[in-house]
């Protein structure tokens, strides 16, 4: 067993890296306004390069904001690579921090080694990483590892120990604030099942003493929190059933990444997991006593709350809360069967059809993917045509793609909806869909007089399908000139639709056409007067 279970898991780590790296682009739908960003904060640090260019359109925001950590990093790491291999290298750090930190955690609370590690692997590319939620995606990743700090924490009682849990909460507070809920939540039932568990006659003493080192240790990102919330207007938090969520949850819905191909791997894996889990619990944990890790099981069944009864806007903002917290529902109940179900086969057999779902996705996410990049440079290839110093517009009619055939590509997600920013990658340019910079929570931040999401998206916006947008009025309301106007998958079937309809006049009046792609998806067109 004990070497049984690290080849299973080297090859899907293995499996995982080669998702990442073999197609050209590893496309989502927000990377490449992530990867975007980040180059410009990078050419900001990098001596000022292209500084009085940029700071007419963007603020840089220095503030201890959650969703920071994916653009800092790869802003840094694109002092070494270029940055198509800087994202390629962060979603490979993404990878092993998730699968190293649910090992660990799996590991600690797990009697013996056990091949129930291989569930591990079909949690590791949830729904939001495709979506390009990297922040969210991480957090999930730091929040394993900040729990198995705290357990080290509550068992050895070191400073070192301390300071490990601080810095794996510093991390998981930055990159995104659900993350941290759900660990502080966490943490505070560990530290309850632990007293009960093994402290019976001293169980208020180590409630105060723990519980008070909780705190302390929490302290100053309750403190950021608070603030951050304030900022936003408070939660807006108005609580609710959504039952449906349950069935999604047996589907394991928000782990198909990119097409419905996947829909039947993920059922399969979500029912076998459920069933798993309740043999375990009603076999097996209603005999025995109270378990010290019994703080999981609290913690699934906060979770479970969460997935039910939260709506998916509140702090006056799309939170998306079945995609975000479903992963996190999936990992608990991971860890739940770890230690309430001891080493038998059918707990090895769950493990084995959970690894086989993990490969039958990973087909079907390659093939889909290697499809996508195909486009993906496609899309960009119209980079060349650009001259430095532009201002673009993209304007998508195919968010999910569309191959050479007319087919779609990835009909679970909307991977190009940003694919054009990767443009912005090798040359300066200013991208006028980059909806992260409008969002105010990321560092990168639109200056108001230019934000084209105050002065040019109007009715269907500049991303909806079909898009729209008024240029003469953002030229009048900004002084800026819209030098280039990107279009992807255009159909002209889309001219029924009035709005763009007006938007198409606009461009054929004042824009030429300088580059078709090959198979005809992308089409660019220049504002007249330019030589």
């Amino acid at each position: 067993m004990q070497k049984i279970v690290p080849a299973f898991l080297f090859t899907g780590l293995a499996l995982c890296l080669l998702q990442i790296w073999l197609p050209a682009y590893y496309l989502t739908g927000d990377g490449p306004c992530h990867a975007y960003n980040a180059q410009i904060l990078h050419d900001l640090w990098d001596d000022g390069k292209n500084a009085d260019f940029y700071r007419h359109f963007y603020t840089v925001a220095y503030k201890p904001d959650p969703n920071w950590f994916s653009t800092f990093v790869l802003a840094s790491l694109m002092f070494f690579v270029n940055g198509i291999i800087a994202e390629k290298i962060l979603l490979t750090l993404y990878v092993l921090l998730f699968i190293g930190g649910f090992y660990s955690l799996l590991k600690r609370i797990s009697s013996t080694p056990s091949l129930w590690m291989l569930s591990i692997l079909v949690f590791v590319f949830p729904n939001e990483l495709s979506k390009g939620f990297y922040n969210s995606t991480f957090s999930i990743a730091f929040y394993f590892w900040a729990i198995w700090s705290w357990l080290r924490f509550l068992e050895r009682k070191s400073p070192f120990d301390a300071f490990v849990f601080l810095l794996f909460t510093a991390l998981v507070y930055f990159t995104h604030l659900l993350a941290f809920g759900f660990e502080v939540f966490t943490c505070g039932a560990l530290v309850l099942s632990f007293a009960i568990a093994e402290q019976k006659k001293s169980m208020g003493k180590y409630l105060a003493e723990y519980a008070g080192w909780l705190a302390l240790l929490l302290a100053p990102f309750a403190m950021l929190m608070l603030l951050f919330t304030q900022k936003e207007g408070g939660l807006q938090l108005s609580l609710t059933h959504h039952f449906y969520r349950l069935v999604e949850l047996a589907q394991l819905k928000y782990i198909v990444n990119v097409t419905t191909h996947e829909n039947a791997f993920a059922l399969i894996a979500g029912v076998s997991m459920i069933l798993l889990f309740c043999f375990a619990f009603t076999r097996h944990r209603v005999k025995a006593g109270i378990s010290k890790y019994d703080g999981f099981l609290l913690a699934l069944l906060f979770s479970v709350f969460v997935l039910v009864c939260f709506p998916d806007s509140f702090m006056g903002r799309l939170i998306l809360i079945n995609v975000r917290v479903q992963p996190i529902v999936g990992a608990l109940m991971i860890c739940c069967i770890a230690y309430l179900l001891p080493e038998n086969k059918t707990k090895a057999i769950g493990a084995f059809v959970l690894f086989t779902c993990f490969i039958c996705l990973t087909i079907v996410r390659i093939c889909c993917m290697s499809t996508a990049s195909g486009g993906a440079s496609e899309y960009v290839s119209a980079g060349a045509m650009i001259k430095p110093y532009s201002v673009v517009l993209p304007l998508g009619f195919a968010p999910s793609g569309k191959d050479e055939h007319g087919q779609v590509i990835a009909d679970w997600n909307f991977l190009f909806s940003h694919a054009a920013d990767y443009i912005g990658l090798k040359k300066p340019v200013i991208m006028l869909d980059n909806y992260e910079a409008n969002m105010g929570y990321f560092p990168i931040r639109w200056n108001k007089a230019v934000n084209p999401y105050n002065h040019l998206s109007k009715y269907e916006g500049i991303e909806g399908v079909p898009p729209y947008a008024t240029i003469a009025e953002y030229k009048l309301a900004t002084g800026v000139n819209i030098d280039y106007v990107l279009m992807w998958c255009y159909d002209p079937s889309f001219l029924a639709n009035a709005h763009f309809r007006a938007l198409s006049a606009e461009i054929k009046a004042g824009y030429h056409k300088v580059f078709t792609s090959v198979s005809g998806r992308t089409v660019l067109y220049e504002i007249n007067g330019v030589m």
